[in-house]
Formats: structure tokens, sequence, C-alpha cells
């Protein structure tokens, strides 16, 4: 693909939020092959992961291509329809919103409607929810289930080694991540180091878990070492505050959004079988309950783990052929 582009989005959404994050974000756009300006595309709009830049620009490894050089290609060979790649800023304070409206963190659901008006005001697009996918891997991939359930936006959800299963990717964490804000001294040190990395694996699980807590915190003023599912100082665990997370939980979330599932166009679920983080078990259980409602969707197990999997991307995305009738580049005209 060529350099990407960028404009400055003034989120109403965003502005005043809890955490005085910015509401003045940057967003990256991808055109894909063929774009003029004058036909109209289809957009495919990537959530990154926790604690990730907002870029598919930058590359993953020291070697290959960034994820949109490789997503590019693919769309110049005709394995993945041609379409516009846009990156919006989810960050927060704490690392990530999970893209999701939260009285801790802010209204991150809002921003991604805001930024596709936007997106769709500057440039060529096919302006309605059949021209529109949402993506992403991990906290990403969590992102797009929610929206695809909760939004009437977008006609394809692809989600990417999700967080889905919150038994199986949060808890084991959390002991560990309490080792680390003890040895920090407690949740308001560890948040004073952000800015002293680089940063170890150890911090960034333990600031995954805080973050958690603060986005899926249902009440303005929560401060992060209420939002953790257990006292940081004695382990004590709070079933409340943990029953409070499972809301948000994509394994627990389809039955009162079926229809909505069941009426989109592509849901495809990816995952490495080894991953890191146990998000395989959480999939898992996702693909069985999404089967036990009837939903129809595409489910893929590949080998590896939760880092290192971008050469699975295009593989998804491929599967929007069928959404968007695989005509070639610009054949959705003005």
């Amino acid at each position: 693909m060529s350099e990407p582009v960028f404009f400055d989005h003034d989120s109403a959404a965003l502005r005043g939020n809890p955490l005085g994050d910015p509401h003045r974000r940057r967003v990256e756009v991808h055109l894909p092959p063929g774009y003029d300006g004058i036909r109209r595309f289809p957009v495919v709009y990537w959530l990154p992961g926790f604690g990730a830049h907002p870029s598919l620009a930058n590359r993953a490894l020291a070697f290959g291509g960034s994820v949109a050089d490789r997503l590019g290609r693919a769309m110049a060979d005709g394995r993945v329809p041609p379409a516009l790649l846009v990156v919006p800023d989810g960050t927060t304070a704490y690392g990530g919103s999970q893209y999701i409206d939260s009285a801790a963190c802010g209204r991150y659901a809002g921003q991604l409607a805001e930024v596709v008006a936007e997106v769709d005001r500057r440039f060529a697009t096919v302006p309605e929810a059949a021209g529109r996918a949402v993506a992403g891997k991990s906290s990403g991939g969590y992102g797009a289930l929610v929206a695809g359930m909760t939004s009437d936006l977008f006609s394809a959800v692809l989600a990417f080694s999700p967080d889905a299963g919150f038994e199986h990717c949060y808890l084991p964490l959390v002991p560990a991540a309490l080792d680390t804000v003890r040895a920090a001294g407690g949740v308001e040190e560890l948040l004073a180091r952000r800015d002293s990395g680089p940063h170890d694996v150890p911090f960034m699980v333990a600031m995954s878990i805080v973050a958690m807590g603060m986005c899926y915190a249902d009440a303005p003023g929560t401060t992060p070492s209420d939002a953790l599912p257990c006292d940081p100082a004695t382990g004590l665990f709070r079933d409340e505050v943990w029953q409070r997370w499972l809301r948000h939980d994509p394994v627990r979330m389809p039955p009162a959004h079926a229809d909505r599932l069941a009426g989109l166009g592509l849901l495809h679920l990816s995952v490495g079988e080894r991953d890191d983080y146990g998000m395989h078990w959480g999939v898992r259980a996702l693909h069985a309950r999404l089967d036990a409602l009837g939903v129809a969707h595409a489910y893929r197990e590949h080998e590896g783990g939760h880092h290192g999997i971008e050469h699975v991307f295009a593989e998804g995305l491929a599967g929007l052929w069928r959404v968007w009738g695989g005509a070639e580049a610009g054949a959705c005209a003005a």
C-alpha cells in the first residue's frame, strides 16, 4: 500500500473524559490499490490491541513488512477485496479502552462511531453498514466483537485472538499481576512507572489487568484499586466486581444480541491453539456459544500463540469477498 494519510479528529464523545485523556486523536488511513477519490470503496476499521500503537504502518517484527504492506499485497493480488484500512486511536492513560463506553475511562464506542462518520465524509467510501467491516487482534478483536453486537455500523466482524472467556484469559493472570503490583508498592506506584519504560512483560500484564478493571467499571470515579476483581493488598476476591467484568464477556453477551449477530454478513473468529494468555479456550467457548444459538460464523484455529500471527489476517479478510460481492476494485461506483 502507499504511505498512509492522516487526519485529526476532535471527538465530542471523548471531550471531558474521566481520565483526562486527549479528545483530539489522529486517525490513520491506508488507501487501497485503485483508489482515485471518485469510485467508492468499502472500509475495514482495524482496532489495535492493548498497549499497541494505533497504526498498521509499523513492522511487527524485524523481518518482513508491516501489516498494512501485507494486506496491501493481498488486495493487489486479489486475495482480499480492495478497501480502505482505517485505524482509530482508542488508547487511554492505562493503555487501552476495549473500544467500549466506560463510566471510568470514557466513551470509546462513541468515538468509533464518530470516526466512521468522519471517514465517510472525507473519503470515497460505501457509506453504509454493508460497506463496513470492523476487525482487530486481542483487545482489538474484543472491540470488534462488541461493536458487532451492540451497533448497527458494520456488516462484518473479524476477531483475531480476542479477549473472551474471562475465566480463561484474565483470571489466570491476576496472581502474577498482584505480585507485580505488590513489588511496585501498590497500584498507584505501578501507574507512576508508566512513563519510565521500557517495560517488561510482567509490567504490561499487570497494567492490562488494571486497565480491564477500569474499562469494565460502571461508576465514575472508580479507582484502579477498586476496579480490580480482588483486593490488591489481601487478595480477597470481590464477587460483585468480577460479576461486573463478566457482563462484558463476549462469551456471555451473545444471547442478548443473537439477532444482530445472525444478521452479519461475516463473523470470523481466529485464534492460535497455544495462545499465551489462554485466549484459545475463551474463543473455543465463544465458538460453542454461537453454535448453540445457531449463529453462522467462520472459526479457525491456527498453529502458534498470541504473538507473531500477522500472517493470518489476510486469510480472515479474504472472507470479505462473500460480503462485498467478489467484484473488482471500484465496482461500488459513486
